[in-house]
């Protein structure tokens, strides 16, 4: 299962991935020397990766902008969460880390379905730092 969808529309990019570099599809990516990986905790600009990338491949598709996601957080989202600037955990499985504002990579959405209070499932962010070309 993808651990971020987007929400609403959205505009994508081609960029360059190295060949050894696999991305799963729902996950967010970042750049390392102007090459797209797997996003971590410090990267400072993201962006989704609908599609993802298989082993060989030179070329991944990316979202552009500020763009509207579906994630899991790392803690139970409380309503206190909405509005705030948070951070991106984890490796293997990706999630919004509600306790951490560093990167401040996601901004947790402030409207009604921003994420339901007690649940760490269906929360909604923007991505706030995307990747710029």
């Amino acid at each position: 299962m993808a651990d971020f969808r987007a929400i609403g529309d959205y505009e994508t990019v081609l960029a360059t991935i190295d060949t050894a570099t696999v991305v799963e599809a729902g996950d967010c990516v970042g750049l390392t020397s102007g090459i797209v990986v797997k996003a971590v905790a410090g990267h400072t600009a993201i962006a989704f990766a609908p599609q993802g990338s298989a082993d060989g491949e030179t070329e991944i598709e990316i979202t552009k902008g500020y763009v509207a996601l579906i994630g899991t957080a790392d803690a139970n989202f409380a309503v206190t969460d909405k509005g705030l600037y948070q951070d991106l955990k984890g490796t293997t499985t990706q999630l919004i880390d509600l306790g951490t504002s560093t990167t401040d990579v996601f901004q947790v959405a402030s409207d009604k379905d921003a994420g339901t209070d007690g649940s760490t499932d269906d929360v909604k962010v923007f991505i706030n730092k995307p990747i710029t070309f």
